[in-house]
């Protein structure tokens, strides 16, 4: 075996062994590390070549399997699909069930709970051949009966032995999955009728003077299967994305104004506690932004709808007459704040190595991506300050980023003019992502003078020798 295949082999054994999120970063950090010598320049690109192999034959193996063998785990969860989220909350609430807990409970069923039967679709050379849609379907209504059945005998057999509990939330994904099974198996036999009884709350808050019949209709339901609230809940934060109607709602089958009389009616209050999950999954998929990605557009959109989110709670509900959901408003708010705070740690020295031209190594694209990130999520979230309590660290940091932006924003452009080779191409890339950053700190006419600023100096460039 040559070098290079040895190297390539070598490569390929590592990243398989890599989670898909982890062989990304290590990509995007290949890709974007240029000045490096060239006999490590090599491997880095067989490194790469193994990497995008990888995902090629993944991407090949899906499409396969896809076409081949039906998905029978999203047809036998098919009637929460409308529930389901990515995000894991703080704070879970009826009416969202994770992705994860679904995963974990498919695996389960697969390795021990029902394995004779669910396991035969996790393997594609074993599963039964593709048929005609009414039979997958029909497959997957007994599939989903004998998974549900299964589930609530075991649920019962365990309720007294903690070790077996234990062991069963280890199984599914802790305790936050077991309280969504529990909830799952508790509305299963009512998931037929959530969808009209959504539909039927929108249309009443949108009809103008109130239906009294129908809201009665409505309230009699949810008394008779209060398990059933916070589901419809999030059938209506599904069609309206509005965490306003959910607390409009919630204060007419309450008969009342007031946090206190919204808690009195425990239906009433399952719409409010959905509206609070709808914040604390705002904040996790900022989380997931500032983990992987760091996407400043998505970050910028995720601060306006946690700010949104947090400002129909506070108009809509007098959170502070109800001590269980204004310590909620608060953690949450804390959270998100926590998140911040450690992003702005990291604003000002991100600067530097993306805007000063010093010494090698010259700053990098990743460097100017990342500080557009972090000017970006700055700007955001200075226009919330209020809203997220961050009001005291913006304004200690604001006159510094001030300062930095007026130096970097005199000083880089006119490099332009003296640079040549290498360091010209890094002091190029750098001005452009000064002026992204510019962009979202001070808007687009700051960004257009810089602009035209980057073109003069361009122009006087003193000429080739």
């Amino acid at each position: 075996m040559d070098e290079r295949a040895a190297v390539t082999d070598k490569a390929e054994t590592f990243l398989r062994g890599l989670t898909p999120r982890a062989r990304g970063m290590l990509v995007r950090r290949l890709e974007s590390d240029r000045a490096v010598p060239g006999e490590i320049d090599a491997r880095r690109r067989l490194i790469l070549e193994a990497a995008r192999a990888i995902a090629a034959s993944r991407g090949a193996a899906k499409q396969a399997t896809a076409g081949g063998v039906p998905d029978m785990r999203r047809l036998v969860f098919g009637a929460f699909e409308p529930y389901v989220i990515e995000e894991r909350l703080t704070f879970p609430a009826r009416g969202f069930v994770t992705a994860a807990t679904l995963s974990h409970l498919w695996a389960y069923a697969c390795t021990e709970l029902l394995p004779a039967e669910f396991a035969v679709w996790n393997d594609p050379s074993a599963a039964p051949p593709p048929t005609d849609e009414a039979a997958r379907r029909a497959e997957a209504a007994r599939l989903e009966a004998r998974l549900f059945e299964a589930l609530a005998r075991h649920v019962e057999a365990i309720a007294d032995e903690p070790k077996r509990q234990q062991r069963f939330m280890s199984r599914i994904g802790g305790e936050v999955a077991r309280q969504e099974v529990d909830d799952m198996i508790a509305v299963r036999d009512r998931l037929d009728d959530l969808p009209t009884l959504s539909a039927a709350i929108v249309h009443l808050l949108d009809s103008g003077p109130v239906d009294m019949g129908l809201l009665e209709q409505i309230a009699a339901y949810l008394a008779k299967y209060p398990h059933t609230a916070g589901w419809v809940a999030g059938g209506v934060f599904r069609r309206q994305s509005s965490v306003a109607s959910l607390i409009a709602f919630a204060k007419l089958l309450a008969h009342g104004e007031t946090a206190r009389h919204i808690r009195a009616t425990p239906a009433a209050a399952a719409f409010v506690d959905l509206g609070f999950a709808a914040a604390d999954r705002a904040a996790s998929r900022f989380l997931t932004i500032l983990r992987s990605g760091r996407n400043a557009a998505d970050a910028v959109r995720q601060i306006g709808v946690f700010r949104s989110v947090l400002n129909e709670l506070a108009v809509g509900l007098d959170v502070d007459g109800d001590g269980w959901w204004q310590q909620r408003m608060v953690v949450i708010k804390r959270r998100f704040s926590e998140m911040l705070f450690a992003e702005f740690d990291k604003l000002l020295p991100a600067m530097r190595r993306a805007f000063r031209m010093q010494e090698t190594p010259y700053p990098g694209p990743a460097d100017g991506a990342e500080a557009v990130f972090l000017c970006a999520v700055f700007a955001a979230a200075g226009k919330s300050r209020d809203t997220l309590a961050i009001h005291g660290l913006i304004g200690r940091l604001t006159p510094l980023v001030d300062q930095a932006m007026e130096l970097y924003a005199l000083d880089l452009p006119t490099r332009l003019r003296s640079l040549d080779g290498e360091a010209r191409a890094a002091a190029l890339s750098a001005v452009d992502h000064l002026i992204k950053a510019a962009g979202f700190l001070y808007g687009e006419d700051y960004a257009s003078h810089l602009r035209r600023s980057r073109e003069q100096q361009l122009k006087a460039a003193r000429p080739a020798a």
